[in-house]
């Protein structure tokens, strides 16, 4: 059942929580893009159901300090930023000569470094795995 305002469930407390978690990130968000301040959560100029669905596109959207504080990021990164990012580690480990590819650095992301993390070399070699999944019916 809905409650007052039209959010159900745990909108509110959810909306409170996280204001009270990323205060800075909310008020900047909430200014830059809808040109209104926080605060016009609480003084009636926005029900908290629309407060809660904006809330949670922005904490969907990447570019938005709400994502970026959610997800422990240093700062907003667009996903255009993380396809060049991505283009760049390739470029550089094409250009990279064999032996020096495993002394390159990625580019940097903003989220903590064990995050995207490369990848263990395999303990299998290629014929073992493909005739695994060959038995398998793959």
């Amino acid at each position: 059942m809905a409650a007052p305002g039209g959010c159900a469930g745990p909108g509110i407390r959810a909306l409170l929580d996280l204001i009270g978690e990323h205060p800075q990130a909310l008020s900047y968000d909430w200014r830059v893009r809808f040109g209104l301040p926080l605060e016009a959560i609480f003084d009636g100029r926005m029900t908290y159901a629309e407060a809660w669905r904006l809330t949670t596109e922005l904490a969907a959207d990447p570019t938005s300090r709400v994502a970026a504080a959610i997800n422990g990021w240093d700062h907003p990164f667009s996903q255009e930023a993380a396809i060049l990012a991505d283009l760049f580690d390739v470029t550089v480990a094409a250009n990279t000569e064999p032996k020096r590819r495993n002394q390159t650095r990625p580019y940097p992301r903003p989220w903590p470094s064990d995050q995207g993390q490369r990848s263990k070399p395999a303990t299998v070699d290629q014929s073992t795995v493909r005739a695994a999944l060959a038995a398998r019916g793959h």
